[in-house]
């Protein structure tokens, strides 16, 4: 083999062609290594990729602090929407895994007598997973929303396999409780988010949106937090909303609507409470509707029926009519007219008594709710000037509420016949907002106030008010002389001289209002449905009738059952009710200067003994107690009123065990759950028949109770 002499110094060293080769191989290897360590030091980049940021993404972490949606109050602060933690459930199927489902069968049974979804199906899901060679199978939407007292039993019961991941849920506590206007919020697909889909969650949705934060820290190669790297950026949670409503008058109204469905079954309901001062809107609720908790009945109804639903009222629009006529100067209530019949351009229009009741007064017309007087009237106003009058009521147009999707009705005056039926509340149509403002005009000494729904909203870190609702006028429809005058002429439909409506009068307050009797389109075949009391019922009066304080507007619409009540009593059997609970509830006077609403203060015992609670020792107040102790835990309500026969509700100290609720109104039972943080399931409707716990158990670990209920009242 070739040799190369190198001559180093005084020495000579012999090295062979492939040695040499070598050394030069290495001495370029090195070489390279070095240029690639410099260039990557330089320039910081590998076929393109920033390594700084790579090394970044490998050692840097983020966590979400997430942001809380608003919470949604009553007048009084109490909660009537917010979020609250759940858990999403798992089940690992990966028999490499330690934590593993061991047995389908038994877990399936294990967990379906926990949770509302078939062992069956249960066992179907696992079974799939393993043959699958999934690493875990989820139970769809009956596996989330798992409640904190579900996780604890499911992990109680030691069943293997199981894995809980905590999410965030929008709470509704009341369940079926005033559920259109409220609203309802949940998570939106493709995001974690809790985003408003229907009512107040949807219209505010920007506002009561929480905006999550962040902290950013970095990691070892062992997996320990690098001390000092971690960066806050805290969560903002949304602004929470104050309403007018009640949750005590709207516990009235949704009781009394339940009372109303199970009487008639109807194709529709509504009701609203109104302060007749201020606008401001105390309760409203609806049939169809459903439970934001459990989404049971969801789908049956869209519309928030206060702002959205439009209908031809009958004769409760009379009365803008009559104080059109009173402010125009046309109408005497002693004069006299031929009643039976009105005649428009060769179509005879009739009374709903066709033969009418003879020669009578104005005054006589308006208690026997004449259409034809109406459109005698609207001749004397004149039909320009009747116009402009229902404008100025509001008809025809939104009143500017906080929904932005409001319905404004219309004014049908295309031609005489339109105009004519209009004047007796056929042809134009009008949403149950648009009469309750038509009628604090007509309460305020003609000036009409705008109703409102939420008193404000807060900034939850700040306190800053962002939307502050008030008191307003929206002008001076008539005189103030013609709204008293229209007043006193109201105030005799009730009980008057002709002795009309007298159900609706109440023992201890003077009730005034006007009842009507729609026509209703028939959705097929055209024009007006023909069969026997296929109506629209309704009636909106006012108490104390001499210094109104509350208006209530009640209709119900194609009743199925009873029909003929609801021409004989109308809607009496949820109005009276109604009015007569929330006038005692404010502590209204009634008829008797002297009369004062039999209410029970209620103030907050924690931690006191029960024998020192006012409530329960009250004669007309039911207390329940859980516990077998003297010392109270804690109670409902609280700093709160209670009326009589309403129902008071104590934890005491000592071994809690489920009371006897036989008797209690389904609210009241749904009431009972949310106090013992227990899930409450009902079958029918009424007042509680049975439970699924009996009397007397120890509540250990249950933490569901089913009740029966049945329509008539087992106390009675």
């Amino acid at each position: 083999m070739a040799r190369i002499r190198i001559r180093l110094g005084e020495k000579t060293k012999t090295l062979s062609v492939g040695a040499l080769l070598i050394y030069l191989g290495i001495g370029v290897l090195f070489l390279c290594i070095f240029w690639q360590f410099s260039y990557l030091m330089i320039n910081k980049t590998l076929d393109d990729e920033d390594l700084v940021a790579h090394g970044h993404d490998k050692f840097s972490r983020t966590a979400v602090n997430e942001g809380q949606r608003g919470e949604i109050l009553d007048r009084e602060g109490n909660v009537l929407a917010s979020d609250m933690e759940a858990y999403r459930l798992a089940l690992i199927t990966d028999s490499d895994y330690p934590n593993h489902v061991t047995d389908p069968k038994e877990t399936a049974e294990a967990l379906a007598e926990i949770i509302d979804m078939e062992a069956s199906e249960i066992k179907e899901r696992i079974e799939e997973g393993i043959e699958e060679e999934r690493f875990q199978v989820e139970l769809g939407k009956k596996g989330r929303d798992i409640s904190y007292n579900q996780k604890n039993a499911l992990e109680d019961a030691e069943i293997p396999g199981l894995v809980f991941e905590a999410e965030t849920k929008r709470f509704y506590p009341n369940g079926d409780f005033a559920s259109h206007l409220i609203g309802y919020a949940e998570k939106g697909e493709g995001t974690d988010e809790l985003e408003g889909q229907l009512g107040l969650e949807r219209a505010y949705d920007d506002l009561l949106q929480g905006e999550d934060g962040t902290t950013d820290y970095t990691k070892d190669l062992w997996g320990y937090i690098v001390p000092g790297t971690d960066t806050v950026e805290p969560p903002k949670d949304g602004a929470d909303m104050k309403l007018t409503i009640d949750s005590n008058i709207q516990l009235y109204l949704e009781d009394s609507l339940d009372t109303m469905e199970e009487h008639f079954e109807p194709e529709e309901l509504f009701a609203v409470v109104a302060d007749a001062e201020s606008g401001e809107i105390l309760a409203s609720g609806q049939r169809p509707s459903f439970n934001p908790r459990t989404r049971e009945g969801f789908g049956n109804s869209w519309l928030n029926m206060l702002y959205q639903y439009s209908f031809e009222p009958g004769s409760t629009f009379k009365v803008f009519g009559l104080a059109a006529a009173i402010d125009a100067g046309v109408y005497d209530p002693n004069a006299t007219y031929e009643s039976g019949s009105f005649d428009v351009n060769g179509h005879t229009i009739y009374d709903w008594e066709e033969e009418g009741w003879g020669n009578i007064t104005y005054n006589e017309g308006m208690q026997y709710s004449s259409n034809a007087l109406m459109m005698i009237l609207q001749d004397k106003v004149g039909e320009d000037a009747m116009l402009d009058y229902y404008r100025k009521f509001g008809f025809g147009e939104p009143t500017g509420s906080e929904f932005p999707n409001e319905q404004s009705g219309t004014l049908a005056w295309d031609d005489p016949l339109q105009r004519k039926t209009t004047s007796f509340g056929q042809t134009s149509t009008v949403t149950p907002i648009q009469m309750i403002q038509g009628m604090t005009a007509i309460l305020n000494d003609g000036k009409m106030k705008k109703p409102y729904v939420v008193e404000s909203i807060t900034d939850s870190a700040t306190g800053e008010v962002l939307h502050k609702g008030e008191e307003s006028v929206v002008r001076q429809v008539i005189s103030e002389e013609a709204a008293q005058k229209t007043q006193e002429e109201i105030n005799t439909f009730v009980g008057g001289s002709m002795e009309r409506n007298p159900q609706y009068q109440l023992d201890d307050y003077e009730v005034a209002g006007k009842s009507g009797t729609a026509q209703v389109i028939d959705p097929e075949g055209g024009g007006y449905m023909d069969g026997p009391y296929e109506f629209l019922t309704s009636f909106i009066g006012y108490a104390p009738e001499d210094d109104p304080e509350v208006i209530v507007y009640y209709g119900v619409k194609l009743a199925s059952k009873n029909k003929q009540d609801t021409w004989d009593i109308g809607v009496m059997p949820g109005f009276n009710p109604l009015m007569e609970r929330t006038l005692k509830y404010l502590n209204v006077g009634g008829a008797d200067d002297d009369q004062t609403a039999e209410v029970t203060e209620v103030g907050d015992y924690s931690g006191k003994k029960l024998s020192e609670a006012a409530p329960a020792s009250a004669d007309t107040i039911q207390t329940i107690v859980v516990g077998d102790g003297e010392e109270i835990i804690d109670h409902h309500p609280k700093n709160d009123r209670l009326l009589p026969y309403e129902t008071f509700f104590v934890k005491t100290e000592g071994e809690a065990k489920m009371p006897d609720l036989t008797g209690l109104s389904k609210r009241e039972a749904i009431m009972f759950g949310t106090f013992m943080d227990m899930d409450v399931s009902t079958e029918g409707e009424g007042y509680v028949r049975s439970q699924s716990i009996a009397p007397g158990t120890v509540l250990g670990d249950e933490a569901a109770v089913e009740f029966t209920l049945s329509s008539n009242d087992p106390a009675d």
